[in-house]
């Protein structure tokens, strides 16, 4: 099924030359919202991480557009950078997009508990995908080494090459959403086992004093 009338309502209303990225917010708002049910998932715009809760001059560059919260948890299980489609051709905006989503992950990264936390830089409604591996510690895309001399495209146009309101973009992206939630309930289950097995230790503590 594509996505709904509304969605594509909001995104024929957004151009390629739009040079705002808060235009974008909406689209991205009501995506998040209908593949992230809030009884399982909170929806957190603008989410400030520690080092902008610190207040202060620059505290803006550590807000993050969206981010994902598995509920019970309060734990980052997905993010979302947003840039306007100006952006796209132009080399020096994707390196600083690919710079803040990279530095992003080390400023959430004590948030996460789920094995791969998974980002999104989105440059109008073209989408690159980033991960973090918490036991490796890997970031992926792998980074390109730049050069002091000469310049290197580090960060090639094809990484944005999904496009969300395509099928192909949004299939993908919906795998993705499938791969974070069985991720989430693979560590619901584990803790709720692990409650059940302290619950029935404290049980039988109890009977063995009596």
């Amino acid at each position: 099924m594509p996505w709904s009338a509304h969605i594509f309502q909001k995104s024929d209303r957004l151009t390629d030359t739009e040079t705002i990225e808060n235009k974008f917010y909406p689209l991205y708002d009501d995506i998040l919202n209908e593949c992230f049910p809030r009884d399982r998932f909170s929806i957190c715009p603008q989410y400030a991480t520690p080092l902008a809760q610190i207040g202060g001059i620059g505290a803006i560059d550590f807000t993050i557009a969206y981010v994902i919260e598995a509920l019970d948890l309060d734990r980052v299980v997905f993010f979302i950078e947003i840039k306007p489609p100006t952006h796209l051709p132009v080399l020096y905006a994707r390196h600083a997009a690919d710079n803040q989503m990279r530095q992003r992950i080390p400023q959430i990264s004590h948030l996460v508990r789920v094995p791969k936390l998974y980002g999104i830089s989105a440059i109008g409604k073209h989408i690159c995908y980033y991960t973090y591996d918490k036991n490796t510690r890997h970031v992926g895309p792998a980074e390109i080494p730049n050069s002091s001399l000469c310049i290197f495209d580090t960060v090639p146009i094809e990484r944005w090459s999904s496009n969300i309101m395509e099928e192909e973009g949004r299939t993908r992206f919906l795998n993705v959403v499938r791969e974070i939630q069985a991720m989430v309930n693979a560590l619901w289950w584990a803790l709720g086992s692990a409650a059940c097995h302290r619950t029935l230790c404290l049980s039988c503590r109890a009977y063995l004093c009596c």
